[in-house]
């Protein structure tokens, strides 16, 4: 699989993300926009539809995804677009002029590159909202890969891949984080997995002794071992209030 079947691949997984955090809804809109700039061919998008068509995903222009976002993303896409708006304007021709200069490795070139390439990272966290990272730390992570990535301009080849080149990076960069953050939730599900386990095997022994248990005490009556009834105590926080861990022994 070449780089650009990858990236493929990591847009429409992205997309199936969004889609399920929107209630299992696209915009046609948020489509396009996923896709623009990557170098898809347009022969592909049909590929697009039906994939997520497969996967039960409707597209439907008449609901707004803002409406699923938290506050606090809404207020950093908002102020980040205002941002965004405030910088200058390039013509296609200027862009092309400057990220040539980038790839000559023109220092000055390459900040305004930076710029140039700004909305992108808006547009592309707008792709990953709603997926348990929050906007603004989104944005921030595209803003440190595009800061990093411009520096190795003078790999590329021709100057039209930049724009597809940078939002690879910024994509890369915000997989990761939701990726990361997706563990950590997972994590903390089999956490509070293990704690309602032993805290519901022990409400149900303290009936029965009308006191509290000791693990030793669960474990000979469950199939819970002593070890995995004092980690989850402590995961707790000690705040199993049914079990008793003798001074001698905890």
């Amino acid at each position: 699989m070449d780089e650009r079947e990858e990236r493929f691949g990591k847009e429409l997984k992205a997309l199936v993300r969004l889609a399920k955090s929107q209630g299992n809804k696209l915009k046609d809109e948020q489509i396009k926009e996923a896709f623009e700039g990557l170098g898809i061919e347009e022969d592909k998008m049909p590929l697009v539809y039906s994939y997520l068509a497969s996967n039960k995903i409707a597209v439907d222009d008449d609901f707004d995804p803002d409406a699923a976002l938290e506050a606090d993303d809404v207020k950093a896409i908002e102020i980040f677009r205002e941002e965004v708006a405030a910088l200058p304007e390039y013509s296609e021709e200027e862009k092309l002029r400057l990220i040539q200069k980038a790839m000559e490795d023109d220092k000055s070139a390459q900040q305004e590159v930076i710029s140039v390439m700004l909305p992108k990272v808006l547009e592309i966290a707008k792709l990953y909202a709603g997926q348990g990272v929050p906007v603004e730390d989104l944005i921030g992570e595209g803003n440190v890969a595009l800061c990093s990535g411009v520096h190795m301009a003078a790999t590329l080849e021709k100057a039209e891949e930049a724009e597809g080149f940078f939002a690879g990076l910024i994509m890369d960069a915000m997989e990761v984080l939701v990726s990361e953050e997706v563990s950590l939730s997972d994590i903390d599900e089999k956490v509070l997995e293990q704690v309602n386990r032993v805290a519901e095997a022990a409400e149900r022994l303290y009936e029965d002794l009308r006191r509290k248990v000791t693990p030793e005490e669960l474990a000979a009556e469950t199939d819970l071992t002593e070890e995995e009834i004092r980690e989850a105590y402590r995961l707790s926080g000690d705040q199993i209030d049914t079990i008793e861990i003798p001074k001698d022994n905890g």
